[in-house]
C-alpha cells in the first residue's frame, strides 16, 4: 500500500500545477515534437480553399469525357511537369466531381494522365511556394475534401497508370479510386510514396485508405522505405489490381466489372462506402499530423536537392 505522509502529499499537490503549467509554456515546435500535431489555426473546408485559390494559375487542367457506354474518362495534364498536381487542378477534379454526381447513367470512371504519363506527384513549385505548416494544413483540408468527394462517388473507378508512373501525389491520387491498374508495355512504369525522402508523409487522406487497400504492414514498408514499385511486385504487394497494354485494355477491363444493373452496381459502392466513414476522423488526424512537416527542415532540404525522383 502506498504510504504518504501529510508533507509528501502537500509537496505532490503543489506540484501538479507547475506540471501542467510547463505543458502551457510549450513553444508551437515543442508541444508538435511531444505529440506530433498542428496546433494552428483550424479551418472550414472553404476556409482552405479560399486560401489555396491564392496560389491558383492558369496551368495545368483536369478533363472530362463521357462515353455512351455509361464509362467517364477524366484526364490528368500538366505535361510540362508530367502532370504534375496543382491548385487549378484540383478545382477542375471538384468540379468534375460534381458533373459526374448529377451524371445518373454513369457507371464507373478512368482516372490517366495526359501524353502518356500519369502523374509525377505534387507540383514542387507550389510546395516551395506554400512551405509552412499552415498552409500545409490548408492543403491537406481543401485537396483531402476533394478527393474525399470523389472517392465516395457512387461508381466504379479505375487509375490507369502508364508511362513514368504514379508518385508521390500521383500515388495519393490513386488510393482514391476503387482498383489500380498499371501499363506493362515499359518496365520504367512505376508507383510509390518517395514521401519520407522528402520530409513528409503522406496527406490528402491516403495513408487511411492505403491501410485499407494492402493493411498496416506493407503500409509502413512502402512509406518507411519509400521505394518506387515495378508493375510485378506491386502486384504482388496488392497495391495494384492488373496489368494492361492500352488504355482500351483498360476501359475493357472495367467493363467485365460494370456490366451489371446500373442501378444495383451503384448501390453495390454506396453500400460499401459507409464501412468507410471512420476514415473521415483518421483524415482530420493525418492533416494535423502532416502540417507540422510541411515546410520543416527536412522537407525543405529536399525541395532544394530535388529528391522525390531518386530511386
Amino acid at each position: 500500500m502506498l504510504n504518504l505522509s501529510r508533507r509528501s502529499i502537500g509537496v505532490f499537490m503543489h506540484r501538479t500545477p507547475i506540471l501542467m503549467n510547463m505543458e502551457n509554456w510549450q513553444t508551437p515546435k515543442e508541444k508538435y515534437l511531444h505529440d506530433f500535431k498542428y496546433h494552428g489555426k483550424e479551418l472550414s473546408f472553404t476556409e482552405a480553399k479560399n486560401i489555396m485559390f491564392q496560389y491558383l494559375d492558369s496551368s495545368g487542367s483536369v478533363d472530362l469525357e463521357k462515353d455512351s457506354n455509361g464509362i467517364a474518362k477524366i484526364r490528368l495534364s500538366n505535361p510540362r511537369f508530367k502532370n504534375a498536381i496543382n491548385v487549378k487542378m484540383i478545382s477542375d477534379l471538384e468540379e468534375i466531381t460534381e458533373k459526374l454526381t448529377q451524371w445518373t447513367n454513369c457507371k464507373g470512371a478512368i482516372l490517366y494522365g495526359a501524353n502518356g504519363n500519369f502523374c509525377s506527384g505534387g507540383d514542387l513549385n507550389i510546395a516551395k511556394t506554400i512551405n509552412n505548416p499552415f498552409s500545409g494544413y490548408a492543403m491537406n483540408i481543401y485537396i483531402g475534401h476533394v478527393i474525399d468527394k470523389f472517392k465516395r462517388l457512387p461508381i466504379i473507378t479505375v487509375a490507369y497508370i502508364e508511362g513514368t508512373g504514379a508518385i508521390g501525389g500521383g500515388a495519393e491520387i490513386t488510393t482514391a479510386c476503387d482498383y489500380r491498374l498499371m501499363c506493362n508495355a515499359a518496365d520504367s512504369t512505376v508507383i510509390g510514396f518517395p514521401h519520407s525522402k522528402m520530409g513528409i508523409v503522406p496527406a490528402w487522406g491516403s495513408t487511411g485508405r492505403l491501410v485499407s487497400i494492402v493493411g498496416v504492414r506493407k503500409t509502413l514498408d512502402l512509406l518507411l522505405e519509400s521505394r518506387l514499385l515495378r508493375a510485378a511486385e506491386a502486384m504482388d504487394s496488392g497495391l495494384v489490381d492488373g496489368t494492361v497494354t492500352t488504355m482500351a485494355d483498360a476501359e475493357a477491363w472495367l467493363s467485365r466489372k460494370i456490366k451489371g444493373d446500373l442501378n444495383v452496381i451503384r448501390a453495390i459502392k454506396s453500400t460499401v462506402m459507409c464501412y468507410n466513414d471512420s476514415l473521415e476522423t483518421a483524415r482530420m488526424m493525418e492533416s494535423r499530423i502532416f502540417a507540422p512537416l510541411w515546410g520543416g527542415t527536412a522537407h525543405n532540404a529536399a525541395l532544394e536537392q530535388h529528391l522525390k525522383h531518386n530511386k
